[in-house]
């Protein structure tokens, strides 16, 4: 982000934010000849470009459930990208496949890892090049999608971290209908605006109370807009970098970008090393008893 908005209060948002661009390429741990001269032959495309940031990002193929390899995003670099696609416009080009394992304290496994493409929906353009000549294209593609809005404002579903809010069944969001009928399965009710996941657990706006400003694809959100999220029963929610459980009844505080804050969950992976215990606040006159 290139402009300031300290003046702005929590639910305030600004007309306008120049952010920044970047590209984030997604590259194999062993690349084929193939795909050595395809991500060659668009670098160089890339010299035109001056205001646009390059991110390399090399997945890892790991070994998981059933001796299979998966080729993940790990960890560090899901939570770097996912983080940056709401406070930049963010384009992903991928040369190879690339998954997401979404409880990162687990063994991959085909149900527990997501496509790329999937788990940055919505949020980032993406495109997967096989080819050297389908370069240009992907370049043209992603250059169009940084450059215009595409979300209609908060209540807009494609707003949702995707991997936070299960649905009912897949949907596609592009169209103004499929939003509309998204956002009529999954009503708490009626007469209510709060949406609920396919695991019970009802989303609610929350009052603003963070300066924190960021975007979805292009729009600029309120300052400190995020989802009171109220649990039924116990349940698990998993970023790719972070696992939480929230209990039933419980609630927490869910941004666009998949930060988990506050609230009655309980942050399972990773766990903070042991602080030092805190030094006693009684002075030590007291604690001594000692007399006047």
């Amino acid at each position: 982000m290139l402009a300031e908005h300290g003046g702005l209060q929590p639910g305030e948002a600004p007309a306008a934010v120049a952010w920044s661009k970047q590209l984030w390429l997604i590259l194999p741990q062993t690349p084929t000849s193939a795909q050595s001269q395809t991500i060659k032959e668009l670098r160089a495309s890339l010299s035109e470009y001056e205001d646009l940031t390059v991110v390399d990002v090399t997945v890892r193929n790991t070994i998981g459930a059933g001796n299979r390899k998966y080729p993940l995003v790990v960890a560090a670099d899901i939570s770097r990208l996912y983080r940056a696609a709401h406070r930049a416009r963010v384009a992903v080009l991928a040369f190879g496949e690339a998954k997401v394992l979404l409880d990162a304290s687990e063994q991959p496994s085909n149900p527990g890892c997501v496509p790329l493409e999937r788990y940055v929906q919505y949020k980032c353009y993406f495109r997967l090049i096989t080819r050297p000549p389908e370069t240009r294209a992907a370049i043209d593609g992603a250059m169009r999608w940084l450059s215009d809005v595409h979300l209609d404002g908060i209540r807009d579903p494609r707003c949702f971290p995707t991997v936070l809010f299960p649905t009912r069944r897949n949907y596609s969001l592009d169209a103004t209908s499929e939003r509309v009928a998204f956002v009529r399965t999954h009503k708490r009710s009626r007469t209510s605006s709060d949406l609920t996941d396919a695991n019970g657990r009802v989303w609610c706006i929350g009052p603003a109370h963070t300066i924190d400003l960021i975007q979805v694809a292009g729009f600029n959100l309120p300052k400190g807009f995020h989802w009171d999220v109220q649990g039924d029963g116990n349940s698990v929610l998993a970023t790719g970098w972070e696992t939480w459980i929230l209990p039933g009844r419980g609630y927490t505080n869910v941004h666009p970008d998949a930060y988990i804050r506050g609230g009655s969950a309980t942050k399972t992976f990773p766990l903070s090393p042991k602080k030092p215990p805190k030094a006693p606040r009684t002075p030590r006159n007291v604690r001594q008893g000692k007399k006047k």
